[in-house]
C-alpha cells in the first residue's frame, strides 16, 4: 500500500539508503541481552536472556546513564552454571575480564551490534538499544525506569522508512531531490483495519516486511528520526516499529501526543533555550579535558564543521565541566568578537543536543569570558581559523 508523498514533506536533502548501491554487511551471531540482575560473587557477574548468540568475545556495553563502554567477555554460563564458550537465545551469567564496579548495570544492553551516535549513510543502520528493549518490553512494561528509558531511545533512534521513488531514480547518501520527485511511502496493515507507517530499527528487520511486502521494491530507504516520522503519518495514523519481527511496537495518534507533549520530548526537540548563569563567588569547578568517547567525538566533529562554516569564528574548543554538585557538562569555548554571541550558542546546541548522552548540558563562554579556564587550556585548540 502507497501513501504518496511529495518532496515538499521533506527538507531538501535526505539521506538516501539504496542497499543495491553499495554492500551491506549484517553481524554475524547478532546479540543483545538486557541486563536483569547484577551479583557481585567476588567479580561482577551480569545476568540476562540472549537473544542471539554471544561467544567470548568484545562486546559493548550500553547504559541508562548514556555512558558507553567496550569489554571483553571472560567467562560464559547457561542458567544452572555450566561452562560455555558460546550460548544462543538462553538465559545467561557473563564475567567480564575489566570491569567498573561502580557502574550502575540496571536495564544495561550487552550487544556486538555496532552503537551509532548518529546516523552514518556509508554504514548500515542499527539501533541495539531500542532493538534490545523491545524484546524485553512484555516483560518490563510496568517498571517506570524501563518505560522512561524505552521511550527515550526510541525518539532518539534513527530509523529505516522504506520508499519508491519516482522515475529512474538512482544514488545513496545525501541526495538532493529533483523538483518535482514524488516519494511513494508504504503502509501496513495491522488488525482492525488500522494502517500504520511502518519504520526499522535495521535492515535484518527490514528484511522480515521485505520478503512479505511488495514485490517491486527496490530496496530504497531513507533515513529517518522520531520527528520525520511524525511529518509523514497520514491524518490521524500511527507507525509501528518492525511490524514483522523480531519484535514490534505500535504507536498510536494518543500516545504521539503524549510524547511530543513531554518535558523531555519538549527539551530534545523544541525551541533551544538559552539561560545566561550568573557565577556565584567561591564556586568550585573541575575543569579538565573529556575523554575521548563516541559522544566526544560526534560533538567534536559538529563543532569543527561549526567553524568552518562560520569564518567569523576564531577559535572553538570543549572542555568537560565538573560543579560542586558533581553535576557534568561540555564547556564550549569561543573567540568571537560579535556581541550577540548568544545566536551562535543557540546554533551550536541545536546542532549537537541531540548527541548529548551521558554528558547532557552544555555550557559557553566567550575566550574572554574563559580565564578561569586559561590554566587547563593546555592543548591545541579544537578549532582554530586558518
Amino acid at each position: 500500500m502507497f501513501w504518496d508523498k511529495i518532496k515538499d514533506a521533506f527538507s531538501p536533502k535526505k539521506s538516501v539508503d539504496n542497499k543495491e548501491n553499495k554492500s551491506v554487511e549484517t553481524v554475524k551471531n547478532r546479540f543483545t541481552m538486557l541486563v536483569k540482575s547484577c551479583k557481585d560473587t567476588g567479580s561482577i557477574v551480569l545476568e540476562g536472556y540472549v537473544q542471539g548468540t554471544v561467544s567470548k568475545e568484545e562486546v559493548t556495553v550500553l547504559f541508562k546513564s548514556g555512558k558507553v563502554s567496550h569489554l571483553k567477555i571472560a567467562k560464559i554460563t547457561d542458567g544452572v552454571g555450566n561452562d560455555l564458550e558460546v550460548i544462543k537465545d538462553s538465559y545467561a551469567n557473563i564475567w567480564f575480564e575489566h570491569i567498573d564496579e561502580s557502574d550502575d548495570f540496571k536495564y544495561a544492553l550487552l550487544t556486538n551490534i555496532e552503537f551509532q551516535i548518529e546516523s552514518d549513510v556509508n554504514k548500515a543502520v542499527e539501533n541495539p538499544y531500542i532493538l534490545g528493549l523491545l524484546y524485553e518490553y512484555d516483560n518490563y512494561y510496568k517498571d517506570e525506569d524501563f518505560v522512561n528509558l524505552f521511550f527515550r531511545e526510541m525518539v532518539s533512534a534513527h530509523y529505516l522508512l522504506p520508499i519508491h521513488m519516482s522515475g529512474d531514480f538512482k544514488g545513496s547518501g545525501e541526495t538532493v531531490l529533483k523538483k518535482g520527485t514524488k516519494i511513494n511511502i508504504y503502509g501496513t496493515n495491522l488488525e482492525g483495519g488500522v494502517t500504520a507507517l511502518p519504520v526499522f530499527t535495521d535492515w535484518t528487520a527490514l528484511k522480515n516486511w521485505a520478503d512479505k511486502g511488495p514485490a517491486n521494491w527496490k530496496q530504497e530507504t531513507i533515513i529517518v528520526r522520531f520527528p520525520d516520522i511524525l511529518g509523514c503519518l497520514k491524518n490521524d495514523g500511527g507507525f509501528i516499529i518492525n511490524p514483522y519481527g523480531p519484535k514490534s511496537f505500535y504507536m498510536n495518534q494518543e500516545n504521539i501526543n503524549s510524547i511530543v507533549n513531554s518535558p523531555g520530548y519538549q527539551s530534545q526537540f523544541g525551541e533551544a533555550v538559552i539561560e545566561k548563569k550568573v557565577t556565584k563567588g567561591g564556586e568550585e569547578n573541575l575543569l579538565v579535558y573529556p575523554s575521548d568517547n563516541e559522544e566526544v567525538s560526534a560533538i567534536k566533529k559538529r563543532l569543527i564543521a561549526f567553524g568552518n562554516a562560520h569564518s567569523e569564528i576564531k577559535l572553538i574548543d570543549m572542555m568537560l565541566r565538573v560543579d560542586e554538585t558533581g553535576t557534568k557538562s561540555y564547556l564550549i569555548i569561543m573567540d568571537i568578537d560579535d556581541e550577540d554571541v548568544r545566536k551562535y550558542y543557540k546554533s551550536v546546541y541545536e546542532s549537537c543536543r541531540d548527541l548529548l548522552r551521558e554528558v547532557v548540558y552544555l555550557d559557553f563562554a566567550t575566550l574572554k569570558q574563559a580565564d578561569f579556564a586559561s590554566n587547563m587550556m593546555k592543548q591545541e585548540p579544537l578549532y582554530k581559523k586558518n
